[in-house]
């Protein structure tokens, strides 16, 4: 027995023309649900839905636009009375190819449509999931948990809808509404032949992913299991169940995936072949030769360049200082120019100051060029500026503020690691990029900050497997609650301060100096570090996140302390 009947229920699905959008449809509405078909083009919908008959709306909108989404939500109210679940199912898949060879253009269009667009479909539903106890389904994939070689702007969009959608489940359980994320492997649908459709994919997969994990699966396979997941109010979906083993042991086996991608041998042929054959961005490429990327050696920086945005202040400034100490030069970045040179001139005479804005792909290459005049090359980027959203929730916190901090904290990185890319094979030299403990801790009260630091991940991942042939590296950085201006200020909140003590085990919300911190970043470049997670105890969270994670939502979903500040906050918000 289902603990959520259909019959009567209305379901708005975006991209529903065809594939998992149109089967979930169909089988929702054969259960006696009212269904709105949301679709780019509108005579797909209406085609889709007139194989329906009664009871189902063709709608035409852009997910990527929050007020056409918001038309659609109304629409759909005047025409059935209400809507209860959103499914925010539209997504792109982008050429597979490597994060240098892919248009920059390109791969930011899947992350606006696969992040912006799922997260301004559910926002405009919201009221009405809210109202009516309804249901926010986001579909993620397996992606969110494995590493996106050759497709990283479609890992980083899964693995940061993921985390809005974790956020959301704690944050909707208040007013007896919930949220279903589905992960789904290799579905039959137009989207995934585009992999199947291309030779070098499929030799990748046939000689690289374990034939089980790869079995594409019909579409209504799919649907049936997302339907069957709303109707029982499943906190996840994930199909085919094979992928639940990786799902739930994720902190163990991605690191020992990755390890294995960047030690192969056949990663260096594959990466030429990609680069060779699905180049958008219409630059020539030398082919990788497996230099050895030194992985268990040291890294030494004295004579290194080392760039740091973000590093006027807080940890950007502690880790150009601990940098500067083991002989390297340094490039302080910030938005302020006065503090980028401030900080620089305290640092030392073999450091300079220069101003650019992490989201401003033209002022990341105007520095990176004035570093390259001054010091002669670029070795090491640590993409490390950010900035923390206002304690809110998802459907309380405005939507620019929710929108500037994903801008900066993951497009703002995307485009410092992209620009530094060259420079870093050419010199063997690596990327940092600063994800969090909330790229695998639950994002309640700091959806966005959670969203991109997941995203953050995501990248650093992808691209340490694709730079490894070529000599070079990539890591990523976790930090926990480091003593910064940003931190400073996130505890200052009543709210978030309640939730601190009253809710989180003591030891999670232990603060450490920032000089540690840029210490550990320092001793990961000198190992050619992989993850850098400090403090440890967060290490230990990183590693078991597969478990921990769900038991986490299980817990505080309906946790009287929790709900009780959800409500506090949405309604002083209200008022």
């Amino acid at each position: 027995m289902s603990t959520y009947e259909l019959a009567g229920k209305v379901l708005l699905i975006t991209g529903a023309a065809r594939g998992i959008g149109f089967e979930t449809a169909r089988i929702a509405h054969g259960r006696g649900a009212s269904v709105v078909l949301v679709d780019l083009d509108q005579a797909s919908a209406d085609e889709a839905a007139a194989k329906l008959g009664s009871r189902a709306l063709a709608l035409s909108a852009d997910v990527v636009d929050l007020e056409a989404m918001e038309q659609a939500v109304s629409d759909s109210v005047d025409h059935f009375g209400k809507v209860d679940v959103v499914i925010a199912n539209a997504g792109i898949t982008p050429l597979k190819t490597t994060a240098r060879a892919i248009d920059a253009d390109d791969w930011e269009k899947v992350v606006e449509v696969n992040v912006m667009g799922v997260w301004r479909t559910i926002r405009a539903g919201l009221p009405e999931i809210k109202r009516n106890g309804g249901q926010a389904v986001i579909i993620s994939s397996s992606y969110a948990h494995v590493n996106g070689i050759f497709n990283s702007s479609y890992a980083v969009s899964k693995a940061a809808v993921e985390a809005l959608g974790r956020a959301l489940q704690i944050e909707l359980a208040p007013y007896g509404a919930s949220a279903t994320i589905a992960y789904f492997g290799y579905v039959e649908t137009d989207l995934v032949s585009k992999v199947f459709d291309n030779a070098a994919a499929d030799r990748f997969r046939d000689e690289m992913v374990p034939g089980f994990l790869t079995k594409p699966i019909k579409v209504g396979k799919a649907a049936g299991a997302l339907v069957e997941g709303i109707e029982n109010r499943s906190l996840r979906v994930i199909e085919p169940s094979i992928w639940k083993v990786p799902f739930y042991m994720r902190g163990l086996f991605g690191p020992l995936s990755d390890r294995r991608l960047e030690r192969d041998e056949r990663i260096p042929g594959f990466v030429a072949e990609f680069e060779a054959d699905n180049n958008s961005s219409g630059r020539t490429f030398e082919a990788p030769g497996y230099a050895g990327h030194g992985i268990g050696t040291d890294y030494p920086l004295k004579g290194k360049v080392v760039v740091i945005t973000g590093g006027a202040k807080g940890i950007g400034f502690a880790t150009a200082k601990a940098a500067y100490a083991q002989g390297a030069m340094v490039a302080v970045l910030d938005l302020d120019l006065e503090e980028a040179q401030e900080a620089s001139h305290s640092i030392g005479p073999q450091s300079i100051g220069l101003a650019a804005d992490a989201t401003s792909t033209e002022q990341i290459e105007a520095a990176y060029e004035a570093v390259r005049k001054r010091f002669g090359r670029i070795d090491v980027v640590v993409a490390n500026a950010g900035i923390a959203p206002s304690i809110s929730t998802v459907a309380t916190l405005p939507v620019d503020e929710w929108e500037k901090v994903v801008e900066v904290n993951l497009f703002g990185v995307w485009r410092t690691a992209r620009a530094a890319i060259d420079d870093v094979i050419a010199n063997q030299g690596q990327i940092f990029v600063v994800s969090s403990s909330y790229a695998y801790s639950n994002g309640v009260f700091s959806s966005p900050y959670a969203t991109a630091k997941a995203g953050v991940e995501a990248l650093g991942r992808s691209l340490r497997a694709e730079l490894a042939p070529f000599g070079a590296s990539a890591g990523v950085l976790y930090f926990g609650w480091v003593k910064t201006d940003m931190v400073k200020d996130a505890f200052a909140d009543e709210t978030a301060n309640r939730f601190r003590t009253e809710v989180l085990p003591k030891f999670l919300t232990r603060q450490v100096p920032a000089d540690k911190a840029g210490e550990k970043v320092v001793e990961g470049m000198t190992r050619r570090a992989a993850t850098v997670i400090y403090p440890f105890e967060w290490r230990v969270l990183w590693a078991l996140r597969g478990i921990v994670g769900p038991a986490t939502e299980k817990k505080l979903i309906g946790e009287e302390k929790t709900m009780g500040l959800i409500r506090d906050l949405e309604d002083s918000s209200a008022g």
